[in-house]
């Protein structure tokens, strides 16, 4: 057997900083077009393909308020993703979360 040292491969998304280094600036070049634009292919994209199929499946009256339900618990998630991006504050916290896998390790530890 070979008694050489191997490598590691680099994560997939790369390292992440904890929430106590210093924040570097990114430049942010996305622009409130392509906001929207991706907004709406992943909203519109998979609701669309899937929606005549489920309302078919499940009636007139369940079908509608599934969808209700659901539509509130992405609300409900959207609006702790957005608390979670700045910490305490979310308009002025001196934490930014950028990753939801920074958030994550943020409140939940290593």
């Amino acid at each position: 057997m070979d008694d050489r040292t191997e490598e590691l491969p680099l994560p997939l998304l790369g390292s992440f900083h904890s929430a106590n280094e210093a924040e570097v600036p990114l430049k942010r070049t996305g622009t409130i077009w392509s906001a929207t634009a991706h907004v709406i292919t992943g909203v519109i994209g998979a609701g669309v393909l899937s929606l005549a199929w489920s309302i078919a499946q499940l009636g007139w009256i369940a079908g509608p308020l599934c969808m209700i339900f659901f539509a509130a618990i992405t609300i409900v998630s959207t609006y702790l993703l957005c608390d979670c991006y700045r910490f305490p504050d979310p308009e002025h916290g001196p934490i930014r979360n950028r990753s939801y896998m920074e958030a994550v390790k943020f409140y939940l530890g290593e």
